[in-house]
């Protein structure tokens, strides 16, 4: 174990009450986790533990070959500081949700390999997590039951925690040490807890990410399918076999066609059949299949009504009423409308 300097372990010492006090800050409070004084708090507790584990690093205090019985009291608690980021980390927004899950999830998960490895460890713990990791399929009853134990046993644990907390507060300096070495162990057990707990949410919510993920991108892809606006067509169609090779060099011919406005077009198709020629086209080639009479007939020409025939002019003033009346039923124009619509 690497000899400590004063100044160094006052250093962590200090990094590790700050952000613990911090960390309590955070769990009391009534800001939303959205709120950036929140956020920020968080970040600067992350930042504390952070050099500490560091300077937990740096100054070799545990040994792979101890066990919980060979940890000083005092440097007993730095052991949780991978467990504080763990949690620390889960509370962070704004960054890719996906990364900081992973690396909360590998926080969590080097907090409960070294009490493991210090044989801190209890084997009710060390038996759940190897099942978890191992995916061993449980029924719903037996799950219940697992979750309805590991809640008694947290509320007894944090009671636990608040008896030995007032019996430090109660005795003098010189009888603290067991005590406080109770206090500690019990500690790190509510973390076992909570970091175990907090690996199976995290778990679920990778999972969630990851299915939003595939269906995102299966939505983008039937996205692309439906749009259609390149197409690759090969000259040769008997021609069977890829397109491109592995390395994106071309196999065969093709040509690449837009199908945005033939796929526009028949979209914005009317529902009845558009005329296929004029009217004047259509007059025209009737007249060639001889279906229009053309000359032969008399040329009209307006008979001049004697003044004094008022048999005639009546006649011609009934026929310029019916005028008037038809024209009145049908103004000028109207024809043009059916024809456009």
């Amino acid at each position: 174990m690497a000899t400590m300097t004063e100044n160094s372990v006052f250093s962590l010492s200090e990094q590790f009450r700050t952000g613990q006090e911090l960390y309590s800050k955070i769990e009391k409070t009534e800001l939303a986790s959205t709120d950036q004084k929140y956020q920020e708090d968080v970040s600067n507790a992350i930042a504390y533990f952070s050099t500490c584990a560091k300077l937990v690093d740096k100054l070799d205090l545990f040994s792979s070959n101890e066990t919980v019985d060979d940890i000083n009291t005092t440097d007993l608690k730095y052991i949780l500081v991978y467990a504080y980021l763990g949690d620390l980390t889960t509370k962070l927004i704004g960054v890719d949700r996906l990364e900081l899950l992973n690396k909360s999830k590998w926080y969590f998960e080097q907090f409960l390999r070294n009490v493991e490895l210090y044989e801190i460890l209890g084997e009710g713990d060390r038996k759940f997590i190897e099942e978890q990791s191992n995916g061993i399929a449980k029924d719903v009853a037996k799950k219940r039951i697992e979750k309805i134990e590991r809640y008694k046993r947290e509320k007894e644990t944090k009671a636990k925690l608040e008896m030995l907390q007032q019996q430090l507060f109660s005795i003098g300096d010189y009888d603290k040490e067991d005590i406080n070495r109770d206090y500690v162990l019990t500690f790190i057990d509510l973390f076992i807890q909570k970091s175990i707990e907090q690996l199976l949410l995290i778990k679920q919510e990778i999972d969630l990410l990851d299915q939003m993920r595939k269906m995102e991108e299966t939505r983008q892809n039937s996205s692309v399918e439906m749009r259609g606006d390149d197409r690759i067509e090969t000259v040769s169609r008997d021609h069977n076999g890829p397109l491109l090779s592995q390395d994106g060099r071309p196999l065969r011919p093709f040509v690449i066609t837009n199908q945005r406005e033939a796929i526009k077009e028949q979209v914005f198709r009317p529902s009845w059949r558009l005329p296929t020629m004029t009217i004047d086209e259509y007059l025209e080639q009737e007249a060639q299949r001889g279906n229009i009479i053309q000359g032969g007939g008399e040329k009209y020409s307006k008979t001049e009504v004697d003044d004094n025939d008022e048999k005639a002019i009546d006649e011609e003033t009934y026929k310029a009423r019916e005028w008037d009346d038809f024209k009145d039923a049908n103004p000028r124009g109207w024809g043009k409308f059916y024809l456009i619509q």
